[in-house]
């Protein structure tokens, strides 16, 4: 057994799935914690073009959140999780 099996062994995520779910936690806290006040600052400081770059960012970042989502769903399907 060389040491890269054994550290891969110990491990209890892969790095790829780590990323996955870091991400989707980055993206979840934008989406739920910081989105929200940027754009009522924007509509509040009546600039309407930064009320729609932030819900243009919203959309994107919800649809890459679905993504990464998807994904982890199909690894755990798959019993790929490990």
């Amino acid at each position: 057994m060389t040491d890269r099996t054994t550290t891969k062994e110990a491990a209890l995520l892969e790095d790829s799935t780590f990323n996955v779910i870091t991400q989707i936690e980055k993206k979840a806290d934008f989406l739920y914690s910081s989105v929200e006040k940027y754009i009522r600052d924007a509509e509040k400081d009546n600039k309407p073009e930064l009320v729609k770059l932030w819900s243009t960012m919203k959309e994107d970042e919800q649809k890459h959140l679905k993504m990464l989502r998807e994904h982890l769903v199909k690894e755990v399907k798959e019993n790929k999780l490990q």
